[in-house]
């Protein structure tokens, strides 16, 4: 999935990194106008301050924008099928981004220069689409579709209704909520409610896990289960180095990462990953496989790790154990003559 890299700074808060009607799997809903979702309003509100803030150039159609956006949150794309409206989004933001932009800024900056050389161009007074409105449409429309799927893979629970309202609010210097509040809220969704609904929900999905049959638990709070045992006698230490495939998920299921995907093992040294792993990995021969369930406090923590993985998250990983390389000592210096 290709990044939003054409908007400035907008989910800086977020990537620090609720609602009726509609839901997504990723907690992405419609809402309802009758009752605030202040974390959508925010969001909206956010984003569009900084890009008004970081390109007023772009007199972007406000409306347009946010109903594509709107539209790409909930576009459902099936696991290895492209996103064409999105590929389609990014190809006239490359062309426009790259060629038309950097020339009518280069020679707005010239003629502002021609009438006082020591005047400095006021951007929010110059409309880079200087009124063809086809053409202000259709780039808002692939803004607001990056914009969207962006948000969509970003896993935050959202009520368009309030999202969008946020947006265009700002755009009619109408907004209900200044940009400090709106980063406040964000902030403190993701360092502080995020992180405690985590890590509710995992408590109560390794509890469940634990009661299921062929499941044993260490002292750590590792819950594992032996599929396939290897060879007892020969187990790792967590000094060497292994090679393994695995599969890892989430606890709705979705897988994150996978080796059996790349379609080619992994090799690393044992000490050197998350605990679970150390911990977890050593509990079964070569040729084995075993099912670790991992507690935050031996996963990600409280920071957690890239775009799915959120603070506080429990992980279930299956390993198959295929080599084991003992990491020889370093030899002695020699002793020094006198």
């Amino acid at each position: 999935m290709k990044k939003l890299i054409y908007g400035v700074a907008v989910l800086a808060v977020a990537a620090m990194m609720v609602a009726c009607g509609g839901k997504t799997a990723n907690g992405i809903s419609k809402g309802s106008k009758s009752k605030m979702d202040s974390l959508s309003y925010a969001m909206g509100v956010n984003i569009a301050t900084d890009i008004s803030a970081n390109m007023p150039e772009m007199k972007f159609d406000w409306n347009v924008l946010a109903a594509q956006a709107e539209k790409a949150l909930f576009t459902t794309v099936k696991e290895g099928e492209a996103d064409k409206d999105h590929e389609a989004a990014i190809e006239v933001l490359q062309s426009f981004f790259s060629q038309q932009r950097p020339q009518r800024m280069n020679q707005f900056m010239q003629d502002a220069r021609a009438k006082d050389s020591l005047a400095m161009p006021n951007f929010a007074e110059y409309d880079i689409f200087a009124g063809d409105d086809a053409e202000r449409k259709k780039v808002s429309e692939a803004y607001g579709c990056d914009l969207g799927t962006n948000l969509r893979s970003a896993n935050i629970p959202m009520q368009t209704v309030w999202f969008v309202q946020g947006l265009t609010d700002v755009a009619d210097a109408k907004a209900t909520m200044t940009n400090e509040k709106a980063m406040e809220l964000i902030q403190t969704y993701f360092t502080v409610t995020l992180p405690q609904q985590n890590a509710e929900a995992s408590a109560k999905w390794l509890a469940q896990i634990e009661k299921q049959s062929g499941v044993q638990k260490t002292p750590s709070g590792l819950l594992y289960r032996i599929d396939r045992a290897g060879d007892e006698t020969l187990k790792p230490k967590a000094t060497d180095i292994v090679k393994v495939d695995y599969e890892g998920k989430l606890r709705t299921g979705k897988v994150f990462d996978s080796s059996y995907a790349r379609g080619e093992a992994i090799e690393f040294p044992l000490n050197q990953v998350i605990p679970g792993w150390t911990e977890g990995v050593q509990l079964v021969g070569k040729g084995g496989q075993i099912t670790l369930w991992i507690p935050a406090e031996l996963g990600y923590g409280a920071r957690g790790a890239g775009g799915d993985i959120g603070p506080n998250e429990a992980l279930e990983f299956k390993v198959e154990l295929h080599e084991i390389k003992a990491v020889e000592a370093p030899e002695a210096a020699p002793a020094e003559q006198k």
